[in-house]
Protein backbone atom coordinates (compact mmCIF):
# COMPACT_ATOMS: atom_id res chain seq x y z
CA UNK A 1 0.00 0.00 0.00
CA UNK A 2 3.02 2.63 0.77
CA UNK A 3 4.74 1.87 -2.60
CA UNK A 4 1.33 2.64 -4.24
CA UNK A 5 1.22 5.78 -2.72
CA UNK A 6 4.79 7.00 -2.71
CA UNK A 7 4.93 7.97 -6.29
CA UNK A 8 1.96 10.33 -6.64
CA UNK A 9 2.99 11.99 -3.15
CA UNK A 10 6.58 12.43 -5.05
CA UNK A 11 4.84 13.69 -7.86
CA UNK A 12 2.80 15.79 -6.37
CA UNK A 13 5.49 17.67 -4.16
CA UNK A 14 7.96 18.23 -7.44
CA UNK A 15 4.48 19.92 -8.92
CA UNK A 16 4.56 22.33 -6.14
CA UNK A 17 8.51 23.13 -7.20
CA UNK A 18 7.49 24.53 -10.30
CA UNK A 19 7.63 28.42 -11.32
CA UNK A 20 3.80 28.85 -11.80
CA UNK A 21 4.16 32.72 -10.73
CA UNK A 22 7.05 32.57 -13.20
CA UNK A 23 4.90 32.00 -16.42
CA UNK A 24 3.81 28.66 -18.24
CA UNK A 25 7.01 28.21 -19.30
CA UNK A 26 9.03 29.63 -16.68
CA UNK A 27 12.18 28.99 -14.47
CA UNK A 28 14.41 28.30 -17.23
CA UNK A 29 17.52 30.08 -18.74
CA UNK A 30 18.24 31.66 -21.62
CA UNK A 31 20.23 28.44 -23.24
CA UNK A 32 16.86 26.24 -22.56
CA UNK A 33 14.54 28.84 -24.05
CA UNK A 34 16.94 28.80 -27.03
CA UNK A 35 16.69 25.25 -27.54
CA UNK A 36 12.74 25.12 -26.79
CA UNK A 37 11.71 28.34 -29.16
CA UNK A 38 7.96 27.25 -29.16
CA UNK A 39 7.38 27.56 -25.56
CA UNK A 40 9.76 30.39 -26.20
CA UNK A 41 7.03 32.44 -28.12
CA UNK A 42 4.53 31.09 -25.41
CA UNK A 43 6.23 32.53 -22.17
CA UNK A 44 7.46 36.08 -24.16
CA UNK A 45 3.59 35.55 -25.20
CA UNK A 46 2.11 35.03 -21.67
CA UNK A 47 5.03 38.14 -20.39
CA UNK A 48 3.29 40.81 -22.91
CA UNK A 49 0.02 40.64 -21.61
CA UNK A 50 0.84 42.53 -18.42
CA UNK A 51 3.24 44.76 -17.60
CA UNK A 52 3.73 43.78 -14.37
CA UNK A 53 5.46 40.57 -15.62
CA UNK A 54 8.82 42.24 -17.45
CA UNK A 55 10.57 42.51 -14.22
CA UNK A 56 10.76 38.48 -13.94
CA UNK A 57 13.09 36.31 -14.68
CA UNK A 58 11.66 34.13 -16.70
CA UNK A 59 9.76 36.69 -18.84
CA UNK A 60 14.06 38.60 -18.90
CA UNK A 61 15.16 34.91 -19.81
CA UNK A 62 12.63 34.63 -22.82
CA UNK A 63 13.19 38.48 -24.21
CA UNK A 64 16.43 37.69 -24.08
CA UNK A 65 16.61 34.33 -25.92
CA UNK A 66 13.74 35.51 -28.60
CA UNK A 67 16.38 38.80 -29.14
CA UNK A 68 19.18 36.27 -29.57
CA UNK A 69 17.20 34.05 -32.25
CA UNK A 70 16.45 36.87 -34.16
CA UNK A 71 19.83 38.42 -34.33
CA UNK A 72 21.10 34.78 -35.23
CA UNK A 73 18.54 34.75 -37.72
CA UNK A 74 19.15 38.10 -39.78
CA UNK A 75 22.65 37.67 -39.23
CA UNK A 76 22.18 34.23 -41.09
CA UNK A 77 19.83 35.80 -43.85
CA UNK A 78 22.21 38.04 -44.41
CA UNK A 79 25.33 36.04 -44.58
CA UNK A 80 23.47 34.21 -47.59
CA UNK A 81 22.50 37.57 -49.17
CA UNK A 82 26.56 38.30 -48.84
CA UNK A 83 26.41 40.91 -46.31
CA UNK A 84 27.22 41.23 -42.51
CA UNK A 85 25.22 42.79 -39.95
CA UNK A 86 27.20 45.86 -38.17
Amino acid sequence: MMKKLALPIVLFTLAGCSSIDQGPQGGHDVSWYLHHQKKMTQEVTWCKNSADRSGLDSCQNANKAQDKALAYNANKTLHSLGKELS
